[in-house]
C-alpha cells in the first residue's frame, strides 16, 4: 500500500517551521520530521520578496523531509498578518411550503449560498465556518438533519484574505518546489492544537501574539463565531524598548525577553546575563512593555467590539506566541478583558536553545488529517529517516 504522509509549513514572522508528520493509527498524528529557520523576505508580517523566501522554505521541508526519511509534494500553509478579515453571514434555503425534512444536501447548500455572497473582487475566502442554523423560528440550532420545517438559515462565519497576499504565498511554496494546500487561518491552526473540546464549548478567546501583528479567534459552543488581525506585535515592542531607552534592537530584545515585564508594578530585581538593569532602568523597559502590551490587547478588544458585545467565554483567555512570554501579558490581559486569562505553548518551545512556537504548524498537521484526509499525499521513502521524540510527545494533549 502507497505511503502517505502530512506536511505543514507556519510562515511565520521571524521564522518558517515545518512539520512533516503520518497518520498515528489512532486518529491523530505523529511527528516524523521538523526545521525551523529564520524567515526571509517577509515585511510587516507579508511575504514580500519571493525569490529571498522560497530557497528558505524549500530549505525548511527539505531538512524536515529528510529527519522523516519521505517527500512531500504538497503542505498545508498558514496565513495571517493584516491581509485578513473576517465577517459574519447568512445564507437561506426553501424546504417546502408545507414543511420538508432537513437533508445533509440543504446544509451544503446553504454553505454555498454564504460562499456565493458578494465579497470584493480583490479577497478571497480561506474558510467558511458554521456557526448554527435557524429552522423557521427555531435558532441556535447546531445540527438540524431530520428536523422538519419550510426555511432553513445558517449564520457563518467567513475568513477572507487579500488575493495579493494568497498568490503570494501560493506563488513563494510553488518556487520551492510544492503545492501549497490548503491554507489555513493561522488561530484556526494553533486552536487546534491548543484547545480542548470542553474550552471550545464553555467559550474562550485565543490570542496569538506574533512577531508583526496579532491574531485572536473566539470560541463559543464548540465553534469559532469572531476573529482577526491586529498589525501589532512582539517586534513592535522590542523597537520601542530601542527607541526609548537607547539601545540596538539586539540588545532591546535581550533586555525584553530577560527581564521585560508588561506590568510596571510587578519590577522585581531579575539576573541579566550582561549585567543587571538598575532599578530606574527596570521601570522605564516595564513601563514600555506595558504600553505596547497593553495597546496590542485593546486593539484585540476593539476588534471584537468588547465593550458592546461581550460574550460568556467561561474556560477565559488563552494567550499564546512569542509575544506572549513577556511576564505578566496574562494578569495584563486579565485587566483589560476581566477574565482569567492563561498562556499556553507547545511543551517542546520551553527546552529550544531558542524558544519557537510549534503550536500553529502542529496544528496545521492535525487539520490536514482531519478535513484534508484525502490530502494524504502520495510520497517517495528514502529511508528509515529517525523520529523527533520530543515532538511526537507534543502531539498528546498538554499536560
Amino acid at each position: 500500500m502507497e505511503d502517505r504522509i502530512l506536511a505543514a509549513l507556519d510562515l511565520g514572522g521571524t521564522r518558517f517551521r515545518a512539520v512533516v508528520a503520518e497518520p498515528d493509527g489512532k486518529g491523530g498524528v505523529a511527528i516524523s520530521g521538523h526545521a525551523s529557520l529564520p524567515a526571509r523576505g517577509v515585511q510587516r508580517g507579508q511575504l514580500s520578496d519571493l525569490s529571498a523566501a522560497a530557497p528558505v522554505i524549500r530549505q525548511a521541508l527539505l531538512t524536515a523531509s529528510i529527519e522523516a526519511g519521505a517527500s512531500p509534494h504538497s503542505v498545508a500553509v498558514s496565513i495571517g498578518s493584516d491581509c485578513i478579515r473576517s465577517l459574519s453571514a447568512r445564507g437561506v434555503v426553501g424546504l417546502s411550503s408545507s414543511g420538508g425534512s432537513v437533508r445533509s444536501e440543504h446544509l451544503e447548500s446553504a454553505e454555498q449560498r454564504v460562499r456565493s455572497m458578494g465579497i470584493p473582487f480583490d479577497r478571497v475566502i480561506l474558510g467558511c465556518i458554521p456557526v448554527e442554523y435557524c429552522l423557521d423560528e427555531r435558532p441556535g440550532l447546531q445540527n438540524p438533519v431530520g428536523m422538519v420545517g419550510a426555511r432553513l438559515e445558517l449564520e457563518a462565519h467567513l475568513i477572507t484574505a487579500s488575493q495579493s497576499s494568497v498568490s503570494a504565498v501560493v506563488r513563494a511554496v510553488s518556487m520551492a518546489g510544492y503545492s501549497a494546500e490548503p491554507l489555513v487561518f493561522g488561530p484556526e491552526a494553533a486552536a487546534r492544537y491548543l484547545l480542548r473540546d470542553g474550552q471550545r464549548q464553555q467559550g474562550c478567546l485565543l490570542i496569538d501574539i506574533g512577531a508583526e501583528s496579532t491574531q485572536y479567534a473566539l470560541f463559543y459552543r464548540g465553534r469559532m463565531r469572531q476573529s482577526g488581525v491586529v498589525p501589532v506585535g512582539g517586534n513592535h515592542v522590542t523597537r520601542d524598548v530601542a527607541y526609548g531607552m537607547g539601545l540596538e534592537p539586539e540588545d532591546a530584545e535581550a533586555h525584553k525577553r530577560r527581564q521585560g515585564l508588561a506590568l510596571r508594578s510587578a519590577v522585581v530585581a531579575q539576573p541579566l546575563h550582561k549585567g543587571p538593569l538598575d532599578e530606574t532602568q527596570r521601570s522605564t523597559l516595564a513601563a514600555i512593555c506595558e504600553a505596547r502590551q497593553h495597546e496590542i490587547l485593546e486593539l484585540v478588544a476593539n476588534g471584537l467590539q468588547w465593550g458592546i458585545s461581550r460574550p460568556a467565554l467561561a474556560a477565559g483567555i488563552i494567550l499564546t506566541g512569542g509575544g506572549a512570554r513577556l511576564s505578566g501579558t496574562a494578569e495584563l490581559a486579565e485587566q483589560v478583558f476581566a477574565l482569567r486569562a492563561t498562556t499556553l505553548r507547545a511543551p517542546g518551545d520551553d527546552y529550544a536553545d531558542e524558544p519557537d512556537s510549534w503550536a500553529t504548524a502542529l496544528g496545521l498537521a492535525e487539520h490536514a488529517l482531519e478535513h484534508d484526509g484525502d490530502l494524504g499525499l502520495p510520497v517517495v521513502r528514502v529511508g528509515e529517516g529517525r523520529l523527533w521524540d520530543n515532538m511526537k510527545r507534543w502531539i498528546g494533549r498538554l499536560v
